[in-house]
């Protein structure tokens, strides 16, 4: 167990949090969500993905990551890389919901996944997981492919996710081959 703490730490660490912000364990997750690496990482695409008349699952969202876990969104041009938790992924999909709202725009979303690479030691992995997004699920093609780097941790009884970096394809940075190993086309 001071193992996996001090892998928590570090991680939390290189994210920027201090120990003096991690007071209290998250809330747990249903028991099935952490139960393994398949069913977490099915929960986080599951959380993120909703109807137009419903916003993502951000409480069950929150019951998937390490309390402090992390969300690295692809950095923009000119941009600092970003780095922030549930709530703040929270906020800025509200944002992005409204504008999209405003101007007409679909807010339902579908992410899923369709190749993964996992490597894994004791109670840490390391899943790329690489992913195809559309506006909605039934959408014959997606809008965006890309890969989700997500950190995980085994606390003894179940998985949390420490934080999620992720980047999306363009046309002069395509996915590699080896992350879409066994991906439909």
């Amino acid at each position: 167990m001071t193992r996996l703490r001090t892998a928590a730490a570090c991680l939390l660490f290189f994210a920027g949090v201090t120990s003096a912000q991690t007071p209290k364990p998250p809330e747990a997750a249903p028991a099935a969500d952490g139960a393994t690496l398949d069913t977490i990482v099915a929960a986080l695409y599951a959380s993120v993905s909703h109807r137009p008349e419903d916003p993502p699952d951000f409480d069950r969202l929150r019951r998937l990551f390490l309390h402090g876990g992390a969300f690295v969104p692809p950095k923009r041009p000119g941009e600092e890389i970003l780095v922030i938790d549930v709530d703040g992924f929270s906020e800025r999909y509200r944002k992005a919901a409204a504008a999209r709202k405003e101007k007409g725009q679909p807010t339902s979303f579908s992410e899923r996944e369709i190749a993964r690479r996992t490597d894994c030691f004791g109670n840490v992995c390391q899943v790329f997981s690489t992913y195809e997004s559309r506006t909605a699920a039934s959408d014959p093609k997606p809008f965006q492919r890309g890969i989700n780097s997500i950190q995980l941790v085994r606390d003894g009884s179940r998985w949390w996710i420490a934080s999620v970096a992720w980047d999306a394809e363009q046309p002069e940075k395509p996915i590699p081959p080896a992350y879409l190993a066994g991906a439909s086309p």
